[in-house]
């Protein structure tokens, strides 16, 4: 962390535990390659990741040298590659995969983080799945599996209201590529 521009550093464990695995070696491997963190208007700075008990979000109001931490999805299938956006103080966006490939779906929530240490306000988005496939052999045999095609969702927040996704399209087999926009509510009610 630096406060000065980068002339002088201090260092921080990252809250949590994570295995970190590279190369990955086999399909049962939790992916996991950088981890997203995020600062609040209030100063905050947010971190976010993933471990076989579920989806884990922390806050630090100290930069980083404490954090508060609080597991806001439960475990379940594997959750991996974590996005995390902030605007205002405690509002948070951020999006993962889950699942093996055979069946990889994308999230979407919110995380409304208040100034005390309780629990934050989680609105998660049904999933969905990304019009993206790995590419498989020349001859386009064998079975079609889906895949993250880049690791990261982004995500932001639009000015009249939800939620913005960009999601790769890869799509050899029916000769489709590029990106689609996914307008996401996850407000409460």
């Amino acid at each position: 962390m630096s406060t000065d521009g980068g002339t002088t550093w201090a260092k921080h464990a990252a809250p949590g535990q994570r295995e970190w695995t590279f190369p990955l070696r086999d399909e049962e491997s939790l992916p996991r390659w950088v981890e997203p963190v995020a600062w609040d208007a209030r100063g905050d700075l947010y971190s976010l990741w993933s471990n076989e008990e579920g989806l884990w979000l922390a806050r630090s109001e100290d930069r980083g040298a404490k954090w508060t931490s609080w597991r806001v999805v439960a475990g379940g299938e594997p959750m991996y590659f974590p996005y995390l956006a902030a605007r205002g103080a405690g509002e948070l966006a951020a999006t993962w995969f889950s699942g093996p490939m055979a069946t990889l779906s994308a999230h979407v929530a919110r995380f409304d983080v208040g100034g005390d240490d309780a629990p934050p306000r989680v609105i998660e988005a049904p999933p969905f799945q990304p019009d993206s496939w790995r590419f498989g052999d020349p001859s386009h045999a064998g079975p079609r599996t889906r895949g993250t095609a880049g690791e990261y969702l982004p995500v932001a927040f639009l000015a009249s209201g939800g939620l913005a996704v960009v999601s790769p399209i890869q799509n050899e087999g029916a000769g489709r590529f590029g990106f689609s926009w996914w307008r996401v509510v996850a407000s409460g009610g």
